[in-house]
């Protein structure tokens, strides 16, 4: 019995002490692996939200507002939220605030792979002194586009996808700008 213990306790040293060292190697290999390849095979997929990129600060980025102050990704999300307050009780499927200029990158394109084809309502806006494009793209083709100067007023239409994957490009021309896009289930006609 005294060397069944024994055997035990040697068992349970040397599997710590293996589990100890194969976790330092690991930590210091300089590999990681992604959530994908540590999840098991049965793992069930957890579903996401449309994708709605937050614009970040960069030390050139420049206020839409105040070209004399540096951007502010709060008072743009608050300008966006504001803007937004009379889609209240729209089912917003997808939506973009971003931030454009000379100054942080003059293009900007978001691939909503998850948006299946069908019709649709968009809802614009942008504010800033500068000229600015949006288009909505599907299956290779352009099917809405906006342009001009921004004015900060909410704007919409509706538009139809023939499959899923829909392109959402907006470009500033010519100064910065913050940009609101809101997609949602089809306007009533």
């Amino acid at each position: 019995m005294e060397n069944m213990k024994k055997t035990k306790n040697l068992l349970l040293a040397l599997s710590t002490g293996a589990l100890v060292i194969a976790s330092a190697t690991a930590c210091t290999s300089g590999t990681t692996a992604s959530p994908s390849e540590s999840a098991s095979s049965s793992s069930t997929p957890v579903a996401s939200a449309s994708p709605t990129p937050t614009p970040t600060a960069t030390s050139s980025a420049v206020s839409a507002v105040d070209p004399t102050k540096p951007h502010d990704p709060e008072d743009m999300r608050n300008w966006a939220d504001g803007v937004t307050t009379s889609l209240a009780g729209t089912r917003t499927i997808s939506g973009i605030t971003t931030h454009l200029g000379p100054d942080s990158g003059t293009q900007f394109s978001n691939l909503d792979g998850t948006l299946p084809a069908g019709a649709y309502s968009y809802y614009f806006a942008c504010r800033g002194e500068g000229e600015m494009t949006f288009t909505i793209n599907n299956a290779g083709a352009e099917i809405a586009k906006l342009s001009g100067a921004c004015s900060g007023d909410l704007q919409g239409g509706n538009f139809s996808t023939t499959e899923v994957g829909t392109d959402f490009v907006l470009t500033s021309m010519d100064a910065p700008i913050d940009v609101v896009v809101r997609i949602s289930d089809p306007l009533p006609s």
